[in-house]
């Protein structure tokens, strides 16, 4: 024994517990990760999945035990000194995040402790959080954001290209509407009238005319117009044709009573002038013609139907008359019908069928698929 003297009186310290105690060795006896035992304590790095981890404590049998206690701190987890007893010789930490940790562990026996105990190890970082596989991920978006930027600039130009293609086809579509050949014969029908003194006719030949220049150019700056619309269009046409043509010209315009619905305008009216003056402009006798419209769920059908020459016999007099009226109307509505497919991502389409009896021509049907919009 020692026995000290200080301000508050003598002290005794018995060196032999001190050193007896501070001798004492402690060891890591076992070490488990997510519940299996660690056959290689040396390896300190711990894979991303392994997350839990516990330490099994080891101290030599002591007659006062009772009064043994760990200290023990993980740094990394928390900075926390914690205590168990003697007998509670594991200490386990779950759910530990990546990282570095350093365990401490220290014996206490009545306020002497023996030396430490130090265990370092990590925790990998799953593959999704480590810097490359982060770097890569960040790349991988810059350029799906890059190509899908510039396949957007690609679609919109595709579709700006579409739509000045198409403003372009609606001017044609007018030209062809008002081409010089149909404005002349107009004029002359209008001239004749006049020199015979028919005022009454002349007077409606003017205003049936007036109304359809009228009509075509307000139509012509839309996208869509009523169907209505376009039928009112087909009707001022045809009863100018009626006019010029006089008795030997008769129509028939049937709707179905179709209604509410929106199309394109100025589809139907090129086609509706070519079987006039291609089918029946050359036919000798009385000529008709028929317009008829059905509905379906996808697409307004118009069926075009003369009793003219039919096509053959009609390019036949074109070839003789060098006629170029056929490739600038037909064939501009056939580029139009092309480019409304695409914007309006429907089939448009016309298909011609040769009416033929005992080997010969009796006319010609032409069928217009037109994909339509519901009025709301």
């Amino acid at each position: 024994l020692i026995w000290v003297s200080h301000a508050k009186g003598v002290q005794q310290i018995e060196i032999q517990k001190e050193i007896q105690y501070s001798a004492l060795i402690l060891q890591l006896d076992q070490i488990w990760v997510n519940d299996q035992l660690f056959s290689n304590p040396s390896e300190r790095s711990l894979g991303s999945d392994q997350r839990k981890i516990a330490f099994k404590l080891k101290l030599p049998t002591l007659r006062n035990q009772e009064i043994t206690q760990y200290h023990y701190q993980l740094a990394g987890y928390s900075d926390e000194w914690h205590i168990n007893s003697y007998h509670d010789n594991w200490i386990t930490y779950n759910a530990l995040a990546p990282g570095d940790y350093t365990f401490t562990v220290k014996p206490e026996i009545e306020g002497v402790f023996g030396a430490p105990v130090v265990y370092q190890f990590s925790i990998d970082h799953p593959v999704y959080m480590r810097w490359w596989f982060m770097l890569f991920v960040g790349l991988l978006i810059v350029g799906i954001v890059v190509i899908f930027y510039r396949r957007q600039l690609k679609i919109q130009k595709r579709k700006s290209d579409q739509l000045n293609e198409l403003n372009s086809s609606k001017l044609t579509a007018i030209q062809s509407q008002m081409n010089p050949h149909f404005i002349f014969n107009s004029l002359n029908s209008i001239q004749d009238l006049v020199l015979k003194g028919d005022v009454e006719n002349s007077y409606t030949y003017i205003t049936t005319f007036s109304d359809l220049v009228r009509r075509t150019l307000n139509y012509s700056d839309k996208d869509l117009i009523e169907f209505e619309q376009e039928v009112k269009l087909l009707e001022v046409y045809l009863s100018l044709e009626k006019l010029r043509f006089k008795k030997d010209f008769d129509y028939q315009l049937i709707t179905n009573d179709i209604e509410d619905i929106n199309i394109p305008p100025l589809l139907v009216q090129p086609f509706v002038e070519n079987a006039l003056l291609h089918g029946l402009l050359h036919l000798e006798g009385h000529k008709e013609l028929k317009v008829e419209f059905q509905l379906s769920e996808e697409a307004l059908i118009c069926t075009i139907q003369d009793n003219g020459v039919g096509r053959e016999r009609a390019k036949e007099i074109r070839k003789r008359q060098r006629a170029d009226h056929e490739s600038f109307s037909g064939k501009a509505i056939k580029r139009r019908f092309e480019i409304l497919s695409q914007v309006y991502e429907g089939d448009f389409d016309v298909v011609y069928e040769d009416l033929v009896s005992n080997g010969e021509a009796i006319g010609t049907k032409v069928i217009l698929r037109m994909p339509y919009k519901q009025k709301f």
